[in-house]
């Protein structure tokens, strides 16, 4: 027996442990890791004491942002996302859809660190709007008046402006102008 195929059977369960860890869908980290099904299960058992949740994932994450600071939220981590993806992708060693994973996982933590815990998204959603965003299904569009980008999806309820300048408004406040 190899190394190479033991090294990357090794690869494949840490992501499946990151993901579990952070409470992923299973489907999920099946899908990204191609570890068995009973596998996952026993280990989400053994890491969270229960087992793991069950149901169909909704076909397209922009359907799951329901609020504009959700919308916010959501911004935050595809443009971390995106960072990340790109920072990896002159990375050896791994093909594109490790480095997808790693740096989506890298995003989910970075997201938690700066909105905090309660405003940060299920790694589930976060999987779904990193999937729709590599099909195309989602996008950032930039603000003509405060210059952020935002998160514009197929089946989203707020892509009509941005959710930034529509939170200051909420608050009685004028947008932010840039330049």
């Amino acid at each position: 027996m190899s190394a190479q195929p033991m090294l990357e059977r090794h690869a494949r369960m840490q992501v499946a442990l990151a993901l579990i860890v952070r409470r992923a869908r299973l489907s999920i980290v099946h899908w990204e890791t191609r570890v068995a099904r009973d596998a996952l299960r026993a280990l989400y058992r053994e890491v969270h004491g229960e087992p793991a949740p069950s149901g169909q994932l909704p076909t397209a994450g922009g359907a799951a942002i329901t609020t504009r600071h959700c919308q916010l939220c959501a911004s935050v981590f595809v443009m971390l996302y995106r960072h990340l993806q790109l920072a990896s992708s002159g990375a050896g060693g791994q093909d594109r859809r490790s480095r997808s994973i790693v740096a989506m996982i890298q995003a989910h933590d970075l997201a938690q660190r700066v909105l905090g815990a309660e405003n940060s998204l299920e790694i589930t959603l976060c999987w779904m709007l990193a999937r729709d965003l590599r099909m195309g299904r989602a996008r950032l569009r930039s603000c003509p008046q405060c210059q952020i980008h935002y998160l514009v999806t197929e089946q989203g309820r707020f892509d009509q402006g941005c959710p930034l300048c529509a939170r200051y408004r909420s608050l009685g406040l004028s947008c932010l102008k840039v330049g």
